[in-house]
């Protein structure tokens, strides 16, 4: 999807012009498309509902074929999701009207609260988003798509607002194609995306202030990794470990984001129902999150915002399968910072990787500050559902920085307790620690961050458990189904306060 500013009067010529339009008035497209608006609105063919499109013909002497309208209802009611909604509501009518090239004209009073920074942001991560389709390997090539292009202009703005929306057009798209980046990775089949294709990725996004590095089994060993290869001896696949570092100018401290990177997971020998298996290609959209995040941060998707911190993404990625060499419930493994951990069950395998991630942001790293993302557990989707994500850690400051950087992306996130109660429930009669708690204790998805927990030790530390979140949500114009990429665009405002 291209996006690009013009002039208002470029938009009195063209195959279609839509117009953001709100109740209650003619909205302002300047003086060029300002007769025929009034007229449609004399007619009642103004369309002013919510995510409400009104397409009407012009003369063919006005050099203009079509002008509608997308409304966005009440102008007071305004929020940045009803903006990226209607952006991706715009996107599907141009697509559907069969033209290749669209304008969208987005008036002063079309904005309602949202100041304009975030509204052009909303708006070009809409029309970004929401022209997103994966394209699976098949016989035959894809036809050509119409609606991929979209030239932007605004009415009545100031000179400040002006330039304000334009950098949130340029932020929004970065951040939006990062987003179709990770959400192309997530879709794909695992015998396509293996451990060593998400490395491939990884080093496609070095250069620049970008450093690329991945680690292969025998280095892991080297390291101790007793925790990740543990998973990773059921699987002919071979893992990799892979670290990504942005180097921030003048920074003297490390924020560490990581990633589980479970390409498939079956549940090793504590296999998983047959029913649904083949979604567990998404177990490893914590690992696309992050890989996203450094897409973004390639391409400029700071802005321009010089982080006080470096920068590091850390991917953890294997198989989880039931080969025959393939870890027991019962076994007894040691993470790369010393901690034994009995595998009760092995489909507890997230953790595990993670673990040994943690332990190396630590080691390697000494980070300022962690967060780990995870499709972690079933749990947290039987309590928070698909449309938000958990969120847990030991340093409420963080903690309240990510929520903070949800709500700004529209991927809320909800916080859950970690308590030492749920940490005491952790401790093994075999070792340290067990990868799960008693199914008499219930809280599945604090248990997982309370495993977590012993590695994170007093860095502050966040976890997401995103395994609603990541795919199966509700069709909202921008997302249609199969992965979301979500957390990519959270990432980035977080990383915009550092």
């Amino acid at each position: 999807m291209k996006i690009r500013s013009v002039p208002l009067a470029a938009h009195t010529r063209g195959a279609l012009v839509l117009v953001f339009a709100t109740d209650g008035s003619v909205p302002d497209a300047g003086p060029g498309l300002r007769a025929a608006l009034a007229a449609a609105h004399a007619t009642g063919d103004l369309a002013t509902g919510v995510r409400k499109v009104g397409l009407f013909h012009q003369p063919a002497k006005a050099g203009l074929r079509r002008l509608g309208c997308v409304g966005l209802g009440d102008a007071q009611k305004l929020s940045t999701e009803a903006l990226r909604r209607a952006a991706a509501v715009a996107q599907a009518a141009a697509e559907k009207a069969g033209v290749d090239d669209f304008g969208l004209v987005v008036p002063a009073a079309a904005l309602g609260p949202v100041d304009a920074e975030a509204a052009g942001m909303a708006i070009a991560e809409g029309l970004v988003l929401g022209a997103y389709a994966y394209e699976p390997p098949r016989q035959q090539k894809p036809k050509p798509r119409r609606g991929q292009s979209c030239r932007i202009a605004v009415a009545g703005f100031g000179k400040r607002d002006e330039r304000a929306f334009a950098d949130g057009l340029e932020l929004g798209r970065i951040g939006a194609e990062a987003t179709v980046f990770a959400r192309d990775l997530e879709n794909q089949p695992s015998n396509l995306c293996t451990p060593t294709a998400l490395a491939q990725a990884a080093r496609r996004l070095a250069g620049g202030r970008i450093r690329a590095k991945v680690l292969d089994k025998k280095a892991m060993e080297r390291l101790g990794m007793g925790a990740l290869l543990g998973v990773a001896r059921g699987s002919d696949e071979p893992p990799r470990f892979l670290v990504l570092e942005y180097r921030a100018r003048g920074a003297r401290k490390t924020a560490c984001v990581i990633g589980k990177g479970l390409t498939f997971d079956t549940g090793g020998i504590s296999i998983k129902p047959a029913s649904k298996m083949d979604e567990m290609r998404y177990d490893m959209c914590g690992a696309g999150a992050v890989l996203g995040f450094f897409h973004a941060l390639k391409h400029g998707g700071l802005g321009g915002h010089e982080p006080r911190h470096h920068l590091v993404g850390l991917v953890a990625a294997t198989e989880n399968m039931p080969g025959p060499n393939a870890q027991k419930p019962g076994d007894v493994v040691r993470a790369m910072d010393g901690h034994t951990i009995e595998v009760l069950n092995t489909d507890a395998e997230g953790r595990l990787v993670l673990a040994d991630a943690i332990a190396y942001a630590k080691r390697f790293h000494d980070p300022a500050v962690m967060v780990d993302l995870a499709t972690l557990t079933g749990a947290v989707v039987t309590a928070l559902g698909h449309e938000m994500a958990g969120i847990m850690g030991n340093d409420q400051k963080t903690i309240d920085a990510l929520i903070a950087a949800g709500k700004a992306a529209d991927e809320p996130l909800w916080q859950l307790p970690l308590w030492d109660c749920h940490k005491d429930q952790m401790r093994s009669k075999f070792a340290d620690l067990a990868n799960i708690n008693s199914p008499a204790h219930g809280n599945g998805s604090t248990a997982g961050a309370a495993f977590l927990s012993f590695f994170a030790g007093d860095t502050p530390w966040a976890h997401l458990d995103i395994a609603g979140a990541a795919y199966g949500g509700l069709a909202k114009d921008y997302y249609k189904g199969g992965a979301a990429g979500t957390a990519v665009r959270t990432l980035l405002h977080w990383a915009r306060t550092l």
